[in-house]
């Protein structure tokens, strides 16, 4: 297995990303997300890549609204403006065929639930528990940029599925709020004031 499948194979198990206290998202949107995270990790040049060269200053990934903390090693602080929507991923596994995890659909689904843990890690918003589901990718298809996270040649073709454990967290009140995945993994989220 290459370096680069081992750190993405470690990030996928630590995943982080963010849930709504206590609100029901329709898995339509929770399987956006995620195909979005993991689109942006994969297509997107190392050096400005959390998973590449790019390193921490990358890792607060921002979709539209949205942001998700995402790092192989999960990620310390993320700085959001108000009104903006934090997506968790509790856990999270991505199988490609850049990797050899498979050449199908089938292969590259079973692979990446393989991958995730069978159960929701627990995640918690400034102490209180928050509702965590299961959510999948549609079949990605990806083409890598120049440097890339594979260092596979620029405009390489592949499918991806990843799997993961998520939630999506409302708009939170600014100030500091620490999210709490499993017993290990923390981070905090600063909402500016106006």
């Amino acid at each position: 297995m290459s370096r680069i499948a081992r750190v993405l194979s470690l990030a996928a198990s630590v995943v982080l990303a963010f849930a709504a206290f206590g609100s029901t998202v329709p898995n339509r949107e929770l399987r956006h997300d995620l195909a979005a995270v993991w689109t942006t990790v994969l297509a997107t040049p190392s050096a400005q890549n959390p998973f590449g060269t790019g390193g921490a200053a990358y890792a607060c990934i921002e979709l539209h609204r949205t942001v998700a903390p995402f790092a192989p090693d999960g990620v310390e602080s993320c700085t959001v403006k108000p009104g903006t929507k934090i997506f968790v991923m509790a856990a999270s596994f991505e199988c490609s065929t850049f990797e050899g995890n498979g050449t199908t659909e089938e292969e590259l689904r079973a692979c990446a639930r393989t991958g995730d843990p069978d159960v929701a890690p627990k995640v918690t918003v400034d102490g209180k528990r928050v509702r965590v589901a299961e959510a999948e990718t549609r079949l990605l298809n990806i083409v890598l940029p120049d440097d890339n996270i594979f260092g596979l040649p620029s405009g390489s073709e592949g499918l991806s599925v990843a799997h993961g454990w998520v939630a999506l967290l409302h708009p939170l009140r600014p100030g500091k709020h620490t999210i709490l995945i499993g017993d290990s993994i923390t981070t905090t989220i600063v909402v500016r004031h106006r």
